[in-house]
């Protein structure tokens, strides 16, 4: 009966993880500060959160224990992912939370042409038709919008914002793939100090001093939630559950931005944006799970005949 429960209870941990960082846009944009506020309090309340996960479970050394040669790697992958925070919070700011989230999950097809242009990887014919379809997806987004681009100039930034955070993110995960012997919750500490650092001499101390009341119950709420609980719980979950239920899992983040998006701030898309959207996410778990890029009867039929 334990065996039976432990990949239930896994995937539980692992959904509302998925499904709690669907929200990280809406507590950003709460907050009302500037994006570079926010990312470095991301960066503070998540290092301090983290470090005190780590400290519980006796692993606080660690943190000065990582082997000289594997510091540049971790300064890479380290600024690369803050910079992945800051471009695509202030990609909510001018497009919306639900639609810069979806746009921000291109990021699996910049890794895996990274992988084949770079690191000489396999580049198969199924994985450059989902990057193709994933690439409908986003002109099919756009398209609605291109009569509106002359005089919103600022939704198109916004795009190309979201579009650079998967840049960004991508790099994260191809540098952190080479830090070898390092936790994973210690190098995101770790990672949450570096943004410290780099962000403190661009903190607007002006826009904090005229923040609202509850603007730091969305800091430390961004800090703490979504870079400290659900790392953690992501980190739980990720060696329990196969690579489909974290794939199926994933969908829950742009589900939950789009909801809150809609429920909190009013905003909502049209059935073309849906319909492309969906081509982006249909891609993206085609990708995750090595599905074979076909039109499913055609490919019967021609195998039959």
């Amino acid at each position: 009966m334990e065996s039976e429960t432990r990949p239930t209870r896994a995937t539980i941990i692992l959904s509302t993880g998925m499904a709690l960082s669907g929200t990280a846009g809406l507590f950003s944009v709460s907050s009302g500060q500037p994006t570079l506020n926010v990312v470095f309090f991301r960066c503070l309340f998540g290092a301090l959160a983290l470090i005190c996960w780590v400290s519980l479970r006796g692993s606080w050394k660690s943190l000065f224990s990582i082997e000289r040669r594997l510091w540049p790697l971790v300064l890479v992958s380290g600024i690369c992912l803050v910079l992945n925070w800051l471009t695509l919070f202030e990609a909510f700011h001018r497009t919306s939370i639900g639609f810069a989230t979806i746009i921000y999950h291109l990021q699996p097809f910049w890794i895996v042409l990274a992988g084949g242009l770079l690191l000489k990887e396999a580049l198969s014919r199924h994985k450059i038709g989902w990057i193709c379809l994933a690439f409908v997806g986003l002109v099919l987004t756009i398209l609605p919008k291109i009569g509106d681009m002359q005089t919103d100039r600022n939704w198109l930034i916004g795009v190309g914002l979201a579009l650079v955070a998967s840049l960004f993110y991508g790099a994260t995960t191809l540098t952190t793939r080479a830090v070898k012997g390092v936790k994973p919750d210690v190098l995101s500490a770790v990672h949450c100090l570096i943004g410290c650092i780099a962000f403190l001499p661009f903190l607007n101390t002006a826009a904090l001093q005229s923040g609202s009341a509850s603007m730091w119950g969305w800091l430390v709420g961004l800090g703490v939630i979504h870079t400290g609980i659900v790392y953690v719980l992501l980190y739980t979950a990720y060696p329990k559950v196969p690579t489909a239920v974290i794939a199926a899992a994933a969908f829950l983040n742009p589900a939950v931005a789009l909801l809150s998006d809609f429920l909190v701030f009013g905003r909502s898309i049209t059935v073309m944006q849906a319909v492309g959207l969906g081509l982006i996410l249909l891609a993206a778990l085609g990708v995750n799970l090595g599905w074979p890029f076909s039109l499913g009867k055609l490919r019967v039929s021609s195998q039959n005949s």
